[in-house]
């Protein structure tokens, strides 16, 4: 009930404050399913595929459940928002085509099992419920194309063969919504099957289908809201959206554009394309990102707002959407350079890689106003900066252990100004620079950092090594090389304090690189064991750990001394590797 009633208040609010002259709804209820599916629907072609998997289905079947079991429970199914297209007469859904979708497969999969009933039975009564059933369904034949539901074109060919097939399909389908489709048609239909199955004859087992009928039709019930103005249907959807419900920025964004367009089909080929270049990576983080680029910071809850007020005309959609397409791509290679398509230069991607270890995000801005920016940087110039904002991030964030999200908002005042005075790689670093903590607290905080990362481990222990040995060539990188505890993990021969043993485990000091065989051998061995392994390795950061400082043989390890000695030794390194200038 407390759905019905916030639903009524949006509307309320809406007429008063949106619409003061006239209310574009033609028609608003709380309507039974029988209502809704009674009318005839068309999916644009914007919208989302099918995307409800396992757990939405589930969902619905336990609601279904629950309703059946308590014949006066009502169950609120949601909303729907349709614009009633009065040119084409078309009732396209523009909020709820999701639940409209497995309403759809639901019935189907009830008319199926009543005209199975009817077959084996020759039950009457399950002739005349298929055939009511099939009115809601509508026909397909080459004689007759009358469905009362028609997809986007990307599922509507699979979802005419799922609503006019006798059975859910067993073979695995390789695109993505046809495959939820199929799931949810043979999850629905065998979950009806099998709660019906046991009936002991046939007026039971009509029975037992006709409380699926008389819960889903009769109780299920939506909020149907429908508008004569497309921009109309959009602000109501908005409106609806603003709060009580998890919608993406990219989702809400996607639907206002399109109201705009004037070319629904360029508008959809220029959205693809963003969403395929950027492959895996959040579209909503992708925007933001790229907002913070170039215009002034804004979170993300108040992001949809802020973007659609400078959109007003088709002419601003399309500039929007090219811009958003030209960066998509070099948006995807810096947060996954690893799989870049556009980038050459070898030291760029390895500076990207080491970004993406220290979990660094928040400076995509500053490089994407690059991309933007009129000079025309080169991908040397990018590495630059790269290089800068690495050290920024190593210093500030990973060992200093500032809060990540201060940067967020320094990284997107800059990138601003990269328009403005800016204008040159040497200004941009230099206004980084700025910012980086100063050598003597850097330097505290990395005598004493510990951290259980393995990746920044090895990050930061291959950079000293390389610091150690620049012309060495041996790949570090590879998994065969792993992580030693010089103090090792298991205390049993070492006997350690407990405390002190906790305490310095993961300092940089007591950790070192190793191959993972000799690793294996010597782990949580005593040290004069570990330290004849060590002096066979080819990784010149273990030469410390098999000579004294006044170079003789290392035959202990003093816990916590020489770990402490060990650490201030590599923070000497850490300044020359991650320099402020």
């Amino acid at each position: 009930m407390f759905h019905v009633i916030y639903y009524f208040q949006v509307i309320r609010i809406y007429i008063k404050r949106e619409a003061p002259i006239s209310w574009p709804c033609k028609n608003y209820a709380i309507e039974p399913m029988k209502t809704f599916l009674d009318g005839q629907y068309s999916i644009p072609n914007y919208q989302r595929e099918y995307s409800w998997e396992e757990n939405e289905i589930q969902d619905f079947l336990n609601d279904l459940e629950d309703t059946c079991a308590n014949p006066s429970t009502i169950h609120f199914f949601g909303q729907i928002v349709v614009h009633n297209d009065e040119d084409s007469q078309t009732k396209f859904i523009i909020d709820g085509q999701q639940r409209t979708i497995t309403s759809m497969i639901f019935v189907h999969s009830l008319q199926l099992l009543y005209e199975n009933l009817y077959f084996t039975t020759q039950y009457h009564p399950a002739s005349k419920k298929e055939v009511l059933l099939s009115n809601y369904v509508g026909e397909y034949s080459d004689e007759e194309k009358s469905l009362h539901l028609i997809l986007s074109e990307a599922d509507n060919p699979y979802f005419i063969q799922t609503i006019t097939a006798r059975q859910p399909s067993g073979s695995k389908e390789t695109k993505k919504s046809w495959e939820r489709i199929r799931k949810a048609f043979k999850t629905i239909y065998e979950y009806l099957d099998s709660h019906c199955q046991d009936a002991s004859d046939t007026s039971k087992k009509m029975d037992c289908l006709n409380r699926y009928f008389e819960a889903f039709f009769e109780r299920f019930k939506v909020m149907y809201i429908e508008a004569t103005k497309l921009e109309e249907a959009f602000i109501i959807f908005e409106t609806l959206n603003a709060r009580g419900k998890d919608l993406e920025t990219a989702d809400l964004l996607k639907n206002f554009v399109f109201s705009k367009s004037k070319d629904v089909d360029d508008t959809q080929k220029k959205w693809n394309s963003i969403v395929d270049n950027l492959d895996k990576i959040d579209t909503t983080n992708y925007i933001r990102h790229y907002w913070n680029s170039s215009h002034k910071f804004i979170r993300k809850n108040d992001l949809y707002r802020e973007i659609v007020k400078f959109i007003k005309t088709p002419a601003d959609v399309s500039a929007f959407l090219d811009s958003l397409e030209n960066c998509s791509q070099f948006y995807h290679d810096i947060a996954f350079p690893e799989e870049n398509v556009d980038f050459t230069d070898d030291k760029l991607i390895s500076c990207l890689k080491n970004l993406k270890i220290l979990k660094a995000k928040t400076f995509y801005p500053i490089l994407l106003a690059m991309k933007q920016a009129k000079e025309s940087y080169s991908e040397k110039d990018l590495l630059t900066v790269a290089e800068t904002i690495e050290v920024y991030v190593f210093r500030n964030f990973t060992i200093c252990g500032k809060v990540a999200n201060t940067g967020e908002r320094f990284f997107s005042e800059i990138a601003l100004r990269i328009y403005g005075d800016l204008n040159s790689v040497t200004a941009i670093c230099k206004e980084i620079r700025k910012s980086i903590v100063p050598d003597d607290e850097f330097t505290a905080a990395f005598n004493t950092w510990s951290g259980s990362n393995r990746e920044i481990i090895r990050y930061i222990l291959r950079k000293i090594n390389k610091q150690l040995s620049p012309t060495d060539e041996l790949n570090l990188n590879n998994s065969d090389v792993h992580i030693e505890h010089v103090m090792p993990i298991e205390n049993s021969k070492w006997k350690i304090p407990e405390d002190t043993h906790n305490e310095y485990l993961w300092r940089l000091g007591n950790l070192t690189l190793l191959s993972g065989k000799l690793n294996i051998q010597i782990s949580n061995e005593v040290f004069p064991i570990k330290v004849s392994e060590y002096a066979k390795s080819k990784i010149d950061l273990n030469k410390s750990l098999c000579t004294c400082s006044d170079g003789t043989p290392r035959t202990k390890w003093i816990v916590p001394d020489d770990i402490d000695i060990r650490q201030k030794y590599f923070s000497d390194y850490a300044l020359i590797i991650w320099h402020i200038h």
